[in-house]
């Protein structure tokens, strides 16, 4: 790998985990009295949207990472790719089951039904563990990119 590639990775990976935890910190929280409600919860996805292609870029970028890595320590690939999904996997069944009970939770308090993407709810789609969930993808399509001449 090259400095200059090296070096926008680690860049663009500090970029997408400040996107990610800021997201996750300036999420209204839920207040049934209404007391604390300041806006609609969108201003965090801010940190989300503006530096968007620098985070696809670092995801996209950590396939040649978890290439060279495959590489350099000759993993088992069947199961290194069952690692991944199975992480995924789990990560992806916590967090349904988070956003599903947190709606529940937070339905009655509303004349009409609320959907499952509301103003509450941007911390539990931004987060450490969603973070992870991108990085499993990214080494799971790792695999499958096309080798160089």
């Amino acid at each position: 790998m090259s400095f200059l590639f090296g070096l926008s990775v680690v860049i663009s990976g500090i970029v997408s985990v400040v996107g990610f935890a800021f997201t996750n910190m300036t999420t209204s929280s839920f207040d049934p009295t209404g007391d604390n409600f300041f806006g609609n919860g969108n201003p965090g996805l801010m940190f989300v949207m503006f530096p968007m292609l620098i985070m696809l870029y670092f995801f996209f970028a950590m396939m040649f990472v978890f290439e060279k890595l495959h590489e350099r320590f000759s993993v088992k690939r069947k199961l290194i790719q069952a690692c991944y999904s199975g992480v995924f996997v789990l990560i992806s069944g916590m967090t349904i089951y988070r956003i599903v009970s947190f709606r529940n939770e937070i339905n009655p308090y509303f004349e009409y039904e609320i959907s499952y993407l509301n103003p509450f709810t941007n911390h539990l789609f931004f987060n450490f563990w969603t973070f992870i969930a991108c990085l499993c993808v990214s080494g799971f399509c790792s695999f499958y990119l096309k080798k160089r001449m």
